[in-house]
Parts: C-alpha cells; structure tokens; sequence
C-alpha cells in the first residue's frame, strides 16, 4: 500500500466462500475491511466441494496454498471414473483432482484472516446505499442479539465484532456503516443486488425473479455426507474393482439423472451428489414451489432413482434422515452491471451457477482476487474508485458468465438432453477429457494484469 494515503474502507456483505476469500485477499493487502454476515456464527455447514486447479493456484497467489493442502484431498492420479448404463470407461485428465469439506475451506479462509478485518456477525441487512457528498457508501442494517467478542489479543487475527445489541432487546437498533466501497457477495438471493435493482438481462423472461434477476433450473439434487465404511459396505454391481472406485472421484450417467461421488476428509467421508432435472418446460417458465431446501422421506428419494443401478441405489439408502432433502438450484440472471456507484458484486450474487462445472467456487475466489487486487493499487483511491471498480467487472463478468452457460450444458451433456452428444457414451467422456481446460488453464494473474491494462487505456493510472 501507498504509505502517503490511509487504506481503502471495503465492507463484505456476506461471510460465505466468496465474502471470506474478498476479506482475506484485501485484509492482506492493507484494506480495512468489514464483513457484515447473517448467521449468528460460523458452522459446520455445506457438502463436498471440487476445486479446479485455476482455483488451487488462486489461493496459492493469495498465500493460502499451505493452508489449504492440509485440508484438502488431493488426488494425483487425476483419475476420474465415469460409469454409464453400458460400462465403466476410466478416464484420466492432466490434473490432480482436489475436493475439501466446504466447512473446512470456510475454516481455512476464517483462520487466514487478518487482523485488519472486523467480523459483524447476527446481522440483518435493511439497505445499502451510495452517498455521492462524501464519497461513501452505506451499509443500513440491524444486530439481532449476537453478543459481542472481543477481539484475540496475542494470537492476532480477525477482530469478531458480533452485533452489541443484547440478546434480552426485543426490537433491535437500525444502525448505519460507511465505507469507500460495498460489495454484494451474499449469494444468489442476493438481497443487495435486488436493494440496487439492477437490471436484469433479455433472458430472464417474464417468469423471472425480477429485479431479483434468479431462476428455478429445472434441477433439484439430493446431497450426502456418508461415512466411508459404511459406504464401502454396499455390495458393487459387477466387481471388486467398481467398489473401489469409491476412493476415487466417479460419476454416473443416465436419462434425467445423474451421480457425482468423491470422498473427502482423509477419504472418511463420501461426498454424494444425486441430481434429477425436469427440462419439459423452457427455461423462463420453469418453477419451484415451496422452499429451496426441501425435507422428503426415503421413499421419494429412490423413487426418483427408480431402475438405476442396485449400487446407487444402496448409496441413497444410507441416507441419514437429517440430510433427505431436495435442494432447488437457482441460476442467477447475472445483471447487466454489477456496480451502481460504489456498490459491486462479487461471486453467487453475480453469477450463482448450477454445479457442474465444479467451478462456482472456483469463480468467486477468482473474482476476489481480482477485485482485492485492484483495489489495493496505490493509484485507488476515493476519487478514481468506481472505474476501478467497472475494471474488476470487465474483465470478471465475460468469464464468469460463459462459466454459468457452460455449466447449464454440461449438465444437459451429463442427462443425456443435448442434441449434439445425446446419449453417445463415447463421445461424451471424450468431450470431458478437455472440456474444462478453459477453466482449469487459466492464470487469474492475467485477469489482474488485463484490467490494469483497462485503467491504463482509460488514462485512470498511469502506463507501466
């Protein structure tokens, strides 16, 4: 940072993946930063995540690369079985295949941050705003009775600064906080994209969530955390070789339906992710009632996987009743602009994508990285901070939203809906020999040094 200036103000609104890896990238590099997040705490929460290696070495570039292999599960073979109706075909790609708890890579980005940024946890958020007379923006919002931490006086780190109103009050204060710059990364119901009301592109449809600018996919999935011995206890169909496949990456394919398995955690654990479409209908009328995350019995989940193979078939058995749910999978209409004055977004609240890809993640801590490193220049300041800001959206936005069409067809590749793979097995797992290169390959130093080049075709800063 620039000593002869005071750092940046930035405040996170959400402390998931991508609000925690913008805290830690900016924290690191000298921002004062405020993370505003909902939950009353951070918990042991979420599934199984794949990182490609685009992301692996994005944390590396942020100084979490140590930190991030002692938690994850790397696996070297680059092995990834695909199994069909009509056999198994073994298929190797030219990296490693890494997985992580999604608790644990929360955990890892929390206990990397520093101490420059203040934690606000049980928060509410009632609205944001710019406030163009002093060159701020505004964060309104109420603490709902999480008592307040002090911060860790030896070991440093993040200072949790929980809402201070005490849990006995029964109407919480509003409070307000300004800061040179806001970002939105609160997922794909984002509330401070809809408090902007950006607009939403020609897609969307009138079904659509406007200005919410979200949609059902005509997906739901199933998703499991099965300890591995009693996984390994189901009897494989046809060999001991198909049962092994459970410590290796693995995924099956069908009409509608389709499995993505891998272990995590020290192989203890067997990450299991069932996904069921109904694509009859458009996309923009396609629609979900109810909540996202939806209780169901057993009995629906094995009807939903009625005729598949009796090996998957036993995996959705082990199913503790705590996790049979169906979860409802948005896709974000990602807006035309993701910035209105001094307020952007960042990761889902951008550009929340269906899964398969294994890049949603993936592009959330790209954006991180980008914008902290945009942010930290010495030529950022409060009078030149919203091109900074456009420059972080041309080069993320492109990438970000060919990710999210990309992932919609690979899913539809994965069902066998497409009329260019349809059901050729053959064809298909060529396809994933290299479809992902694009993602895997990039530098995300690259995307940094582009948009410098934007700032300096803009005459913003000055040419290197």
């Amino acid at each position: 940072m620039n000593s002869t200036k005071a750092p940046l103000s930035v405040a996170i609104i959400g402390g998931g993946m991508g609000g925690l890896a913008a805290a830690c990238a900016m924290g690191r590099a000298g921002l004062k930063v405020d993370i505003f997040e909902q939950a009353p705490a951070f918990g042991e929460v979420g599934a199984g995540l794949n990182l490609g290696p685009n992301t692996v070495r994005t944390l590396g570039f942020m100084g979490l690369g140590e930190a991030y292999d002692s938690v994850a599960e790397v696996d070297k073979a680059g092995g990834l079985f695909f199994e069909w109706w009509d056999g198994i075909k073994d298929t190797y790609t030219k990296y490693p295949r890494s997985a992580v708890h999604r608790a644990r890579l929360l955990e890892c980005l929390h206990d990397s941050l520093p101490e420059t940024v203040t934690i606000h946890l049980g928060i509410q958020i009632l609205g944001v705003s710019n406030l163009p007379d002093s060159k701020k923006a505004r964060v309104h919002f109420t603490a709902r009775g999480v008592p307040k931490v002090d911060p860790p006086s030896v070991d440093g780190g993040a200072h949790i600064a929980n809402g201070s109103t005490p849990t006995n009050t029964p109407t919480p204060k509003e409070e307000y906080f300004e800061a040179d710059v806001v970002v939105g990364a609160d997922g794909v119901k984002s509330l401070t994209r809809t408090l902007l009301e950006l607009p939403s592109p020609p897609e969307a449809g009138d079904k659509a969530d406007k200005p919410s600018g979200f949609r059902y996919t005509g997906t739901y999935c199933y998703r499991a955390l099965i300890p591995m011995d009693q996984a390994l206890g189901v009897d494989p169909p046809n060999s001991e070789e198909v049962g092994n496949t459970l410590h290796r990456a693995r995924m099956a394919f069908g009409p509608g339906r389709h499995f993505t398995i891998f272990p995590i955690e020290q192989h203890s654990i067997l990450n299991v992710v069932a996904f069921v479409s109904d694509r009859s209908k458009p996309k923009d009328q396609r629609e979900w009632q109810g909540p996202w995350l939806k209780k169901v019995d057993r009995e629906t989940i094995l009807k939903d996987f009625e005729g598949w193979d009796e090996h998957y078939v036993n995996l959705l058995k082990l199913v503790p009743e705590s996790q049979r749910i169906q979860w409802a999978m948005h896709e974000v209409l990602s807006p035309n602009t993701w910035r209105k004055g001094r307020i952007t977004l960042l990761g889902d609240s951008a550009h929340g994508s269906l899964p398969h890809n294994g890049s949603g993640a993936s592009m959330a801590i790209e954006d991180a990285y980008v914008l902290a490193g945009l942010l930290a220049r010495p030529e950022c300041n409060t009078e030149n901070v919203e091109a900074f800001l456009d420059a972080y959206e041309e080069v993320r936005r492109p990438r970000s939203y060919k990710q999210l069409l990309h992932a919609c067809e690979t899913g539809e590749m994965f069902d066998w809906a497409t009329d260019k793979w349809g059901q050729d097995t053959s064809a298909i797992a060529k396809e994933m020999l290299t479809r992902t290169d694009w993602i895997w390959d990039y530098d995300i130093r690259e995307g940094l040094a582009d948009a410098v080049k934007i700032l300096e075709k803009k005459g913003v800063i000055g040419a290197a």
